[in-house]
Formats: C-alpha cells, sequence, structure tokens
C-alpha cells in the first residue's frame, strides 16, 4: 500500500507535465513578416498586364483569360482591375479573417487544473496539503450554435462584401475607359475641325489675293483656327488625365504602358432591351444588398447568444484532496461544481445592445434597398431619356447641319455669300457635332452609372423587345 501512494506521488507531477506538454501541441508559430515600404513601392511600379496571368489564380478567376495582345477593351479593362487592382487584394483577405472568426466559434472551451498546495506547517510540523480540480465549462443552451450562426452569417456577408468591392472596381475601370475614349473622341473631333478650319483658312487667303474676300474674312477664319488650337491643347491634357485614372483603377502604375482597343465608332448606341421595372425587381438580389440581409443575420445570432449568456454559467469536473500528516498520505476523491450566482447580472446590457443592433440592421437593409432602387429607377430613366435625344438628334439635326453646311458651301463657290457666313455655318455645324458628341458620351456615362447601381451587366436582363 506504502509503494502504490509513493507511486501516486511520483505520477502527479508527470500527470501536470504531460498536461502541459499536451497543451502546446497543435500551437502556431510566430513568424516575423516585417513590413518594407520600399519594397511594396519598387513591386507597385514593376505590375504590369503581364500579371494578370500570374494573379488570375489569387483573385479567383476561373474563366479562361482573353487574349489582349491586341489591346484592352471594356471588358478586358475590367478583367484586368479584377485581378491587379491592390484595394480588391486587400478586400479579399477579410475572407481569411472570417473564416478564422468561424473556425474560433466552433471551439469547445479548454479544460481548467486547479491546484493548491500547502507544502510546510508549524504545528504540527511536516504536515502538507494538496488540492487539485479539473473542470470542464458546460456551454450554455444553444450558446455555441447561436455563434457559429452569427459567424457563418458574417463569412457569407464578407464574401458578398468582396462581390460587391470587386463590381464597384470593375464599374470603374469600364467607366475610366469609356472617359479615355471620350476623350480621345473629343480629339479626333477637335483634328478633323482643324483640319477643315485651315482648308478654308487658305481658301480665304487666294480669294483674298483675287480680291474677292475681306480682311475680314480672313481674321475670323484666323481667329477660328487659333480657337481650335487652343481646345486640342486642352483635349491633349484631359486625355492624358483620363488615360491615367484608367491605370489608377486598374492598378498600374501611372507611367505604364497600356493599350487600348477602340472600334470605328465606340460611342455608337442601340435600343436597349430592358424593361424598368425588371431592373428595380432586381435589385434586391446585387451583392450589396445580400451583403446587407447577412448582416442582419449576424445580428440575429449574436442576439441567440447573448441571450444564452443571461443563464448561470457552470463548470463540472473530478476533484481529489491528498493529505500528510507526517507520517502517512491520506486522499479523498470527489466531484466539484462551479455556478453564478445571478443575483445582479443577467447579461441584460448585452442583450439590449443587440436588439438594437437587430433593429439597425433591419433599418439599414430597408434604408439600402430604397436607395439603390430610387438610384436604379433614376439611372434607367436618364438612359431612355438620352437615348431619345439622341434619336430626335441623329433623325432631325444632324441631317440638318449637314445639309446647311453643303448649301452654304455650294454658294460660297458660287460667290453668292461670303467666307463670313461660310464660317458661321461651319462653325454652326461645329456646335452641331460636339453637341451630338456630348450626348453619346453622357449615353455610356448614363449605361455605366445603370450598371453600377444595379450591381450586374444589363446584358443579364434583357427581357424586352427591341423597339422598331
Amino acid at each position: 500500500m506504502m509503494n502504490i501512494r509513493k507511486n501516486t506521488r511520483r505520477l502527479i507531477p508527470l500527470c501536470l507535465i504531460a498536461i502541459g506538454l499536451m497543451g502546446c501541441l497543435g500551437c502556431a508559430r510566430y513568424n516575423r513578416a516585417p513590413l518594407d515600404p520600399l519594397a511594396v513601392q519598387q513591386r507597385l511600379q514593376q505590375v504590369t498586364l503581364a500579371d494578370i496571368v500570374s494573379d488570375s489564380t489569387n483573385a479567383g478567376t476561373r474563366e479562361a483569360l482573353p487574349d489582349i495582345s491586341n489591346g484592352l477593351g471594356p471588358d478586358e479593362v475590367g478583367l484586368a482591375a479584377l485581378i491587379l487592382n491592390p484595394a480588391l487584394k486587400a478586400k479579399r483577405l477579410e475572407k481569411g479573417v472570417a473564416a478564422g472568426q468561424l473556425v474560433n466559434a466552433g471551439l469547445y472551451p479548454n479544460p481548467t487544473l486547479d491546484t493548491r498546495s500547502l507544502l510546510t506547517s508549524q504545528k504540527p510540523i511536516g504536515h502538507k496539503s494538496i488540492e487539485a480540480n479539473f473542470t470542464f465549462e458546460i456551454l450554455r443552451w444553444q450558446e455555441r450554435s447561436a455563434e457559429k450562426e452569427a459567424k457563418k452569417a458574417n463569412a457569407e456577408a464578407v464574401h458578398f462584401e468582396i462581390l460587391a468591392e470587386e463590381w464597384k472596381t470593375v464599374s470603374e475601370a469600364r467607366a475610366a475607359y469609356w472617359a479615355t475614349v471620350a476623350a480621345r473622341e473629343k480629339l479626333r473631333l477637335n483634328q478633323e475641325e482643324s483640319a477643315l478650319s485651315t482648308r478654308l483658312l487658305e481658301g480665304i487667303q487666294v480669294r483674298l489675293r483675287l480680291g474677292t474676300a475681306t480682311a475680314l474674312d480672313q481674321n475670323l477664319a484666323d481667329l477660328q483656327t487659333v480657337k481650335l488650337k487652343s481646345e486640342s491643347q486642352k483635349l491633349n491634357s484631359e486625355t492624358a488625365t483620363s488615360e491615367r485614372t484608367l491605370k489608377k483603377s486598374i492598378g498600374l502604375p501611372y507611367d505604364a504602358e497600356v493599350k487600348l482597343r477602340i472600334g470605328d465608332n465606340p460611342l455608337a448606341h442601340t435600343a436597349h432591351l430592358w424593361k424598368t421595372p425588371d431592373l428595380i425587381a432586381s435589385v434586391a438580389q446585387s451583392a450589396p444588398l445580400k451583403a446587407a440581409e447577412w448582416r442582419y443575420s449576424v445580428s440575429e445570432g449574436e442576439l441567440r447568444a447573448a441571450i444564452a449568456r443571461q443563464y448561470p454559467g457552470l463548470r463540472l469536473g473530478p476533484s481529489g484532496t491528498f493529505d500528510f500528516d507526517g507520517h502517512i498520505w491520506s486522499s479523498l476523491l470527489g466531484f466539484v461544481a462551479t455556478i453564478d450566482v445571478p443575483l445582479f447580472n443577467h447579461n441584460q446590457g448585452e442583450v439590449k445592445e443587440k436588439l438594437a443592433a437587430r433593429d439597425l440592421a433591419r433599418a439599414e437593409y430597408t434604408s439600402k434597398l430604397h436607395e439603390s432602387q430610387a438610384t436604379v429607377a433614376d439611372a434607367a430613366a436618364q438612359v431612355e431619356s438620352i437615348e431619345q435625344r439622341l434619336v430626335w438628334q441623329e433623325a432631325e439635326l444632324l441631317p440638318k447641319a449637314r445639309e446647311s453646311i453643303q448649301l452654304t458651301e455650294k454658294s460660297y463657290k458660287a460667290g453668292d455669300v461670303s467666307g463670313y457666313e461660310l464660317l458661321t455655318a461651319q462653325s454652326m455645324s461645329i456646335e452641331v457635332r460636339r453637341t451630338h458628341l456630348d450626348t453619346l458620351i453622357e449615353y455610356r456615362q448614363a449605361l455605366e452609372s445603370l450598371e453600377a447601381a444595379l450591381g450586374r451587366r444589363l446584358e443579364d436582363i434583357q427581357t424586352q423587345e427591341p423597339k422598331p
């Protein structure tokens, strides 16, 4: 019997050491990863379109990558931004944070080992006492499931928030592409007008030498040529600015080489094939609204967990006491229970907080839905209004302007009108062409704004037959 007790005394420290070692198993190791601003800056300066292939896996792109050797169109620009934009790369890392929180919510709490050792005594001398309690926390009813529910909902909310940020980035990149196209089209129109103005000036100079034109005609032609050159300088600056904005939205350095693929008539418009009620009805399925919907589920789970925590906490486990009276060891084995006594705190503060948070989440979802539907309705109305203006301009205004300049040029060659009248007709024609180009640009911008508010491509909601 004495040998058994001696062996027991030897096993107790060994058991404690074993428990300590078991607690270290599976622990992560800290690896220092200091931030080097200079290295980050150098990496940003080295980003090129060739990185699309290597970075597409990290971006989760599943479809085959397009051929960009002939330049970037609007879809390729959106894909490049989806893969290379550094803000999106940072946003996607939130998924790992949410996954860690979900894992943590599913873990059971560790047991607790509580020991007390009294190893010296005065009277009687040699008396010793060792007490040990090994307890497990008994989870409250539905507390763990509620916390897991909240973290699962949080992971879904983060997923849709990432999708919303991806679409926002793609929309901004596509809008920057069309802004660049618009700037180049304005510059092209200016160059055509400058060439026409130069030919007109040369013709007036010939007539001036023949005595059939006046100095006023030449002065007005010179003024128009100088004005167009001044506008050309401004348009060149605006084009360079739009190209830098495009590179920024993609995630490229400001001095990167970007070749754009632009068609012969890039801003041409076609009749829309959607109905405004269908667009408004689809808003609730957009990524921002789905994220807000899951945020409400997060508040539901947190409220359930808070209500579960208002009940008393309980810890249960075995307990043992080992006494030495100076001659022999004696031991007592039993059971220990620790329970909270909720006299003052029923977790009423957290419950009230989570109730208010749930009401807030519901109100925020309602507000976002209302705002999104109103934005889509307004954007769709603007598209339809601009489309009507374009149809009228192309049917009435542009033909009249072309006819006017043709008749004036014919009369000028016949000597029936002066150079001043030809310049006036030419200025009016230029103004009409600019108005039409500005309307085309406005129409493209309205389409991009509508898609940005809708959270998807308009091609995904084609429900209406084209108008005759």
